[in-house]
């Protein structure tokens, strides 16, 4: 059984005084294998396009804001065929945007399932990346369900988030086990909830990684993506968390 690729979501090392070619040469010495990107890292396609390319990373995903989907897909999708993303994903909802009940989060269901149906018409996916807001139970079902339930699986995939399954209690294996095939990504976040924020290198906090590990790959996940929302010292986190990862990766 092999395990997914190894990658970064680049947020991680938002803070890193490197310019954009010398920071994807570190990503890639960490032992990384690609990255999910932060749109398109504030510059042209075409330009991060050949910086992955001379450092060698491949792109597995990318992060695009909701607002760029409703306000212009098309511009949001050809900026991304440029750079030849395989997979956009939805990755947090401002306040206002958050429904308060599973009518509302039906309603988004079916909205993203509509811009899904545009996205792989233009050959990408398009998955849907959750916080703890989404987790929150109304009645017998959380919001996330409810989400995913209004789309057709063809149309919206998942990007599961270990550290926030974690701190919202949740077993991430359970989650990984639950919605098996639509899982396309999974952040690899790890936890200490003694502090706040609960935050930690992987490996370093409560996370089963190699029984996460283990699921992603019985259940064909393509990638799992490091992710630290606040490192002290982002290059540091990385290198251990890639560490830890390898050690403990099937395959």
């Amino acid at each position: 059984m092999t395990g997914p690729r190894l990658g970064l979501q680049l947020y991680t090392v938002r803070n890193a005084p490197l310019p954009l070619p010398e920071l994807l040469h570190a990503v890639a010495a960490a032992g990384y294998e690609g990255v999910e990107t932060v749109g398109t890292q504030g510059v042209a396609p075409d330009v991060l396009r050949a910086a992955l390319a001379d450092a060698g990373l491949a792109i597995a995903s990318a992060h695009v804001p909701l607002s760029e989907l409703r306000a212009d897909p098309d511009a949001a999708i050809a900026a991304h065929v440029a750079l030849g993303t395989p997979l956009l994903v939805v990755p947090w909802l401002a306040p206002e945007d958050r429904p308060a009940d599973l009518a509302g989060w039906t309603a988004l269901g079916a909205e993203l399932d509509a811009l899904g149906a545009r996205v792989t018409d233009a050959g990408l996916r398009l998955a849907y990346h959750h916080h703890d807001f989404e987790l929150v139970r109304h009645g017998d079902r959380d919001g996330l369900s409810a989400l995913l339930g209004a789309a057709d699986p063809g149309r919206l995939a998942v990007e599961l988030d270990a550290g926030w399954l974690l701190a919202v209690g949740e077993d991430p294996v359970r989650w990984l086990d639950a919605w098996g095939p639509r899982v396309a990504r999974l952040h690899l976040k790890d936890v200490d909830l003694a502090q706040t924020p609960p935050w930690v290198d992987v490996g370093d906090g409560i996370l089963d990684l190699a029984g996460v590990l283990a699921a992603a790959a019985a259940h064909g996940v393509a990638w799992a993506l490091v992710e630290h929302d606040a490192p002290a010292d982002p290059i540091a986190t990385i290198r251990r968390s890639a560490a830890a990862v390898r050690a403990l990766r099937p395959g």
